[in-house]
């Protein structure tokens, strides 16, 4: 009897120790969902990469998904270089060239945040060659997430501007408010932030584009 008791208390002891606790049962769960995903859209098509983006957008919360899940952070940015740094031809044309898969992973970014997500961000900057992608990094770059406390986010900004041959309205409306919010309570970014809007101001562009680059110029100087 003591010994059944005894083994009985032995197997209760080791179910305690290596069962998992509700939280680790759902990282797991988590960890298991995005090395899924990530072997999904390394072998998927087109159709199969925006309903992962999809299904992430819509269910990030509920994950609580952060900068924390490596996966989803390496899962994103190589869908960023999805037809800007991968190209693959086919009879000498470009057949994966996916702005709106680049554009809803830039989305995706700014939602997770942190320093690995701004890098991210800078470096897609320079090597994205459509203009709506760009205007979303733009604003990605602005987000109360990406801290720019060093200015460099500004820099880079300003540099993608005055290196973008012609750049169209949109492109431009984006980067006059990523610079106000960036600069809005940031006496580090003031300086650069003004000049760069001044040069838009002055810009051969359309009324609207002038006026918001004003009065992006006056909110910062109240």
């Amino acid at each position: 009897m003591k010994r059944a008791i005894l083994i009985f208390i032995c197997t209760i002891l080791t179910f305690s120790v290596f069962a998992n606790t509700p939280e680790e049962e759902l990282l797991s769960r988590k960890e298991q969902k995005l090395k899924n995903y990530l072997t999904e859209v390394k072998a998927g098509d087109r159709t199969s990469k925006e309903r992962v983006l999809d299904e992430i957008l819509n269910g990030f919360d509920s994950e609580k998904y952060s900068e924390d899940d490596k996966k989803l952070v390496e899962l994103v940015d190589f869908l960023m270089g999805e037809g800007s740094i991968r190209k693959q031809f086919q009879d000498g044309r470009q057949i994966n060239d996916y702005p709106e898969i680049r554009r809803k992973s830039v989305k995706v970014m700014a939602k997770i945040g942190g320093a690995g997500a701004r890098l991210s961000l800078l470096n897609a900057l320079n090597t994205e060659p459509h203009s709506s992608v760009k205007a979303e990094i733009c604003l990605a770059l602005a987000d109360p997430n990406m801290s720019d406390d060093s200015g460099d986010i500004l820099r880079a900004l300003s540099y993608m501007y005055r290196t973008t041959n012609r750049p169209d309205q949109n492109l431009v409306a984006a980067l006059i408010d990523a610079v106000k919010n960036i600069a809005k309570g940031n006496p580090m970014n003031y300086s650069e932030a003004i000049y760069l809007l001044s040069e838009i101001q002055h810009g051969n562009y359309n009324r609207d584009i002038r006026t918001r680059a004003l009065e992006a110029i006056e909110t910062l100087s109240e």
